[in-house]
């Protein structure tokens, strides 16, 4: 069963596709560390949280548009590999901003989508919030959840 989420950033096409795509970007909201080759055909690895990194592979990148990669986790014991799932996000100018249509597909069990779907959550939430100024610190890494 595929997760499916849409928010509305308050920025154009193409600053919403750099938070998404370009590591500097990408750290404001997500990760504390990441790699991206931006081509269909390019790896990414990005370390979401101290020991926890997701790696895959660009499929198609439309900048302003859409970008689809596979995705995992790198853990040996990860029930969602690297290159196992496949996340696709949809960019749709809005007079206010432009749409995310974020859809995680090939989620193995349903506790694999549960939590990743409460990742997602927390992650676009905070999408949202970097579109409009600072998110501050995520409580995920002070541990104020």
């Amino acid at each position: 069963m595929p997760f499916e989420k849409s928010v509305l950033v308050p920025l154009n096409a193409d600053e919403t596709f750099a938070l998404i795509t370009q590591p500097d970007r990408l750290r404001r909201w997500q990760v504390i560390t990441a790699r991206v080759d931006l081509r269909a055909g390019g790896e990414y690895r990005w370390t979401v949280i101290p020991g926890n990194s997701a790696a895959g592979t660009f499929t198609e990148v439309e900048p302003g548009r859409r970008v689809v990669f596979t995705w995992g986790w790198e853990a040996e014991d990860s029930p969602v590999p690297p290159g196992s799932s496949t996340v696709e996000i949809e960019l749709i100018g809005e007079p206010d901003g432009t749409l995310i249509k974020l859809t995680h597909r090939d989620l193995p069990t349903a506790e694999a989508a549960d939590s990743h779907a409460d990742g997602w959550d927390h992650y676009l939430e905070r999408l949202k919030m970097v579109g409009g100024g600072d998110p501050g610190a995520d409580p995920w890494l002070t541990g104020q959840m």
